[in-house]
């Protein structure tokens, strides 16, 4: 397999049609892969170390540059589509999402995009990443998790005692903790806020809450959004839980390893992934 069989075959796995647009071979093997170093960053220090140390080729979770980069509001936007399935006005979802995109595009004018990408082919080593498929297949374990062990008057604490059973959490640097609402709230009505490139942050979570969700789970959110959401009245008695990035992150890739593996592919895995 070429990196670029390995992306199309994440995708199928992720139930996609097509390689997401976060997700990108950057500089191609010229050969059948069948030693990769897989990390969720991947920087210069990686990149050297696969080359000398006589890898196939290097795959990332987390968007690296180019198109996957730059394109990367198109995965942004699915987040409208888990937002309305779960009740959210179509228009407010929109205007929700689009508020989380305007900063991130001004960056990518700042940004030295393709600083290591641009590495990458200048010492060429066979590069890609593979960003969304693994947050689908992710989030979905989660969202099974959760619904078979789901019961009338289930509590947050204990929604968050069943994530905490996945490997990944065990062995990982942090655990799921509610940010806001208290751990002994009602589950409730809740939704697994996740592979939609990055969290929603305050206004997605508060559209969240306006349609009659109560618990939210999402990986992470940054200090600004939790303040805004922790004043917010309609974040009142409401729950809001994030898993942690790098475990809840290490899920999917997990998945997405041990299929390579299946079909005969070395893999070791670095930079973040909790195993």
């Amino acid at each position: 397999m070429k990196l670029q069989d390995i992306l199309e075959w994440s995708a199928r796995l992720a139930g996609c049609d097509e390689v997401p647009a976060d997700s990108q071979v950057y500089v191609e093997a010229t050969h059948d892969v069948r030693r990769v170093l897989f990390g969720v960053d991947i920087d210069v220090g990686e990149l050297l170390y696969a080359r000398d140390a006589g890898f196939d080729a290097v795959i990332a979770h987390h968007p690296m540059g180019d198109r996957a980069r730059t394109g990367f509001s198109r995965v942004v936007w699915r987040q409208v589509e888990q937002m309305v399935s779960e009740g959210v006005d179509r228009a407010a979802a929109e205007t929700a999402v689009q508020s989380r995109l305007d900063a991130p595009h001004r960056m990518v004018h700042i940004a030295n995009v393709n600083r290591l990408v641009d590495t990458a082919r200048l010492i060429g080593v066979p590069v890609a990443n593979i960003h969304l498929a693994c947050d689908i297949i992710g989030r979905q374990m989660l969202i099974d998790r959760l619904a078979e062990r789901n019961h009338p008057g289930a509590t947050v604490a204990e929604a968050i005692s069943w994530i905490e059973d996945f490997p990944e959490m065990e062995a990982g640097h942090t655990r799921p903790e509610a940010w806001l609402g208290d751990p002994e709230n009602a589950l409730g009505r809740y939704t697994v806020a996740m592979a939609g490139g990055t969290n929603g942050g305050h206004p997605v979570f508060r559209e969240y809450f306006r349609a009659g969700v109560d618990t939210v789970f999402s990986m992470h959110i940054a200090e600004d959004d939790l303040a805004r959401l922790r004043a917010d009245e309609l974040a009142k008695g409401r729950t809001l839980v994030v898993t942690g990035h790098m475990s809840t992150d290490s899920i999917g890739i997990n998945r997405v390893i041990a299929g390579l593996e299946e079909q005969g592919i070395e893999v070791t895995r670095t930079s973040g992934i909790v195993q």
